[in-house]
């Protein structure tokens, strides 16, 4: 048994090595003849494997790549067959598979498979039709469809035709900055680019409020607003691993933060995740007004300019006045018994 098991494996790496060799040189001996002067060089030979000639063929591995440029998942597909090589039908077939699964993928999704820019040098590409001032893609992930049909909604509830941007038509707030607690603006570091296009997108709600927040925001904010005179900020801190997370605790104790949009990176490990979860603790004892996602800012932004147009501070309480959870009147009374079990031991 032995014997014959050392006699199978040789004999099976004998074909592989004389299959690769004559592979190799066959494909040096075809481009000689063809005088390929182009550079184009086709892929490897796809290797047979001894079980295909048993009837079970092994299928070569087709990346998403391959399949959303050349329309094809079929096992052994040339990459390299484009469309130059197919038929009429065949193209418009392979046009409308790629088009329907740009269709489905997020911007990220089509970086990291490389197709972000079209290969096929087509003019409906995915990159060349993204509004550069779409928050809906660009901070939530909305597919490129979906979020010309949510612009579309937005243009059409603003009653000036002439408006371009229908979430920064200026107007005019019956509460001055001074007059309300701050509005703290925190991101993570793969957040931050979510945070610039949320900022852009609602910068005309935003600089109603005295702006404060960790180093790194605050920076962003300073450069997309300017010199802006129009626009407050209010104390500045350390970035969030240095301690600007835990100052905002104590801004918040001091009963001197009205809200915060909190953009939280859920799929990164953070140094200084205590105090992450500090300040969203305290947030929530001090029952201060809290987003921690950019959909619910984008959401929230629309109260916020509703009650400042129409002067409704009891739309937003948490910049007028100190609040409190529900919870601290119970802990309260809790610490107030056990006070005074302790006085009487």
């Amino acid at each position: 048994t032995d014997a014959l098991y050392r006699n199978s494996l040789f004999e099976t790496k004998v074909w592989y090595f004389y299959t690769i060799t004559m592979g190799v040189f066959g494909r040096k001996k075809n481009k000689g003849k063809n005088n390929n002067d182009n550079g184009d060089e086709l892929p490897p030979p796809i290797i047979k494997s001894p079980s295909v000639e048993n009837g079970l063929k092994s299928p070569r591995r087709v990346s998403l790549k391959d399949v959303i440029i050349n329309g094809s998942s079929q096992a052994g597909t040339r990459p390299d067959m484009g469309r130059k090589q197919l038929s009429a039908k065949s193209s418009l077939s392979s046009h409308l598979t790629r088009e329907s699964m740009k269709q489905r993928m997020s911007i990220a999704t089509l970086n990291l498979h490389g197709l972000i820019k079209d290969d096929l040098d087509d003019d409906s590409s995915v990159a060349s039709e993204v509004i550069p001032s779409d928050a809906f893609t660009k901070t939530m992930g909305v597919s490129r469809h979906n979020s010309t049909l949510l612009m579309n909604v937005a243009s059409s509830s603003i009653k000036n035709t002439n408006v371009v941007d229908p979430y920064n038509v200026p107007f005019e707030s019956q509460y001055e900055p001074s007059e309300m607690r701050c509005l703290a603006l925190v991101a993570h570091n793969h957040m931050k680019p979510a945070m610039k296009e949320f900022v852009m997108s609602h910068k005309e709600v935003l600089k109603k409020f005295r702006l404060t927040g960790t180093n790194t925001t605050i920076t962003l904010l300073k450069s997309i607003f300017g010199d802006d005179p129009e626009v407050f900020y209010g104390p500045s801190f350390q970035s969030g691993p240095l301690g600007g997370d835990a100052e905002l605790c104590a801004l918040a104790c001091l009963e001197d933060l009205g809200g915060c949009f909190f953009f939280m990176d859920p799929l990164s490990a953070h140094p200084h995740q205590a105090d992450i979860d500090c300040l969203v603790r305290l947030l929530n004892v001090h029952n201060i007004l809290t987003c921690i996602n950019p959909c619910t800012a984008h959401a929230m932004s629309f109260v916020l300019k509703e009650a400042l147009e129409d002067g409704r501070m009891d739309q937003i309480p948490s910049f007028f006045y100190t609040l409190k959870s529900p919870g601290v009147a119970v802990y309260k009374a809790e610490q107030k018994q056990a006070l005074e079990a302790a006085k009487k031991s």
